[in-house]
């Protein structure tokens, strides 16, 4: 048995990849590390395959050639395949994705389709390297300095341990006849450029370059793993919110990642900037933008995140009536949102909250700014911009839903009073 053969085989094993009688989409292109995956699949494994080919357009009757030969191999061997054919350039400028950004998701939307167990690529370490590099001069986390994960969700990569040159070696060893692409000598594409000009500089460096990075990725995937850990503990099931002097208690680390956690629930990966900037929410009350309309938002107690495209909008009618006596019998029932009328100075209305705004709530004795008011009944970060504050000539006389000013409150000599009625907006 190939020795290339028995690492897939350990890699499999070892991280419960397969179980047999599965239904397993393998993506097949043609090349050699997809052609060795699919040797693996068909005789080392016992599965329901499905071999999914994906056409894209770019290179002409070359790429077509080869869907014909993973079709040909198919038909040979007895085994279901399927093609997908589309035009990656073209789709990619419709979408205004970028023509890789586009392809990758075109391609496991066709391995999805298809409801298998799992989704077998053929990723190995040489392109968890090249992806390493690539993410290290963009600038990149310990996330990043993983590489390809060897499994995410229901998608395996059974060649993750194995490098380029371990798979053609199988291959010829094994008599598996594969096709070449030849635009992955074209150093015009920048993972091409890693692949045949980068890394061969640094095997002159260090002729085992290939096994000393797959033990940084390895550590790396360690560190990233007990760290996520750390940050499923800290939200405890919750994916929206948490609170500020638990997370001020944990490492900056962990802070981050639960930051990216939670915005990774709303579609968003912040980048450096970003995180920095939310970790200042740790120490005051305020809101960060972090893409289109998701926030983050601080009370001072809880860190939340929000779609404020999503949050409901409410609007405030003013009606006046007579403060009689069957009024007053069920005056709880309206938990203050009603002032005596005829105290308000002038026409009242609804503003904008400004700094400094502020209120006697009745019944209190105290004044106090909008801004306490709203810490101390918890009001998020996010729904403050949005209350009704009311005022007339003389400043604030309520916070609809929410606090009614001692100077408007109704008394025993009120003869009529203002209701603040408000309704949610669908």
């Amino acid at each position: 048995m190939s020795e290339t053969l028995i690492k897939i085989d350990r890699t499999v094993k070892s991280l419960n990849m397969l179980v047999d009688g599965e239904t397993v989409v393998a993506g097949v292109s043609g090349g050699a590390d997809s052609m060795l995956l699919l040797y693996y699949l068909v005789n080392k494994c016992n599965c329901n395959l499905i071999v999914a080919n994906v056409e894209h357009g770019i290179r002409g009757e070359a790429s077509k050639a080869d869907s014909s030969f993973v079709k040909d191999f198919c038909s040979k061997n007895k085994i279901r395949f399927e093609m997908y054919s589309f035009d990656a350039v073209k789709e990619a400028a419709e979408h205004k994705m970028g023509v890789e950004e586009y392809s990758r998701k075109v391609r496991y939307d066709f391995f999805r389709s298809f409801g298998a167990d799992k989704i077998a690529v053929a990723h190995n370490l040489s392109d968890s390297i090249e992806t390493l590099l690539f993410r290290l001069a963009r600038g990149t986390s310990i996330k990043g300095l993983a590489g390809i994960p060897p499994v995410r969700d229901n998608i395996i990569r059974p060649l993750i341990n194995c490098t380029s040159e371990e798979i053609r070696r199988a291959c010829n060893e094994l008599k598996i006849d594969y096709v070449i692409d030849e635009t992955n000598s074209e150093n015009t594409y920048s993972r091409n450029f890693v692949r045949n000009v980068i890394v061969p500089e640094f095997k002159k460096l260090n002729p085992s370059f290939e096994e000393a990075a797959s033990r940084l990725i390895q550590s790396a995937a360690e560190d990233d793993y007990y760290i996520e850990k750390c940050a499923e503990n800290c939200l405890n099931g919750c994916a929206e919110s948490v609170s500020v002097n638990m997370l001020k208690q944990c490492d900056v680390a962990v802070q981050k990642r639960v930051i990216s956690q939670m915005a990774a629930n709303y579609g968003v990966t912040p980048d450096a900037i970003h995180l920095n900037q939310a970790l200042e929410l740790l120490k005051s009350s305020k809101k960060l933008q972090l893409k289109d309309n998701v926030f983050l938002a601080s009370s001072g107690d809880t860190l939340r995140i929000y779609n404020a495209g999503e949050c409901k909008k409410s609007k405030l009618e003013f009606e006046i009536i007579e403060y009689d006596e069957m009024f007053r019998a069920g005056e709880q029932n309206y938990k203050n949102m009603f002032c005596d009328a005829d105290k308000i100075a002038g026409k009242p209305c609804t503003k904008k909250r400004e700094a400094g705004d502020s209120i006697s709530p009745m019944g209190r004795g105290c004044t106090k700014t909008l801004k306490k008011l709203f810490n101390e009944l918890h009001i998020p970060a996010e729904q403050r911009d949005s209350l009704h504050i009311i005022s007339d000539d003389n400043g604030v006389i309520a916070v609809a839903g929410y606090a009614v000013d001692e100077r408007v409150k109704p008394d025993s000599c009120t003869k009529r009073i203002m209701l603040f009625n408000i309704s949610t907006e669908d």
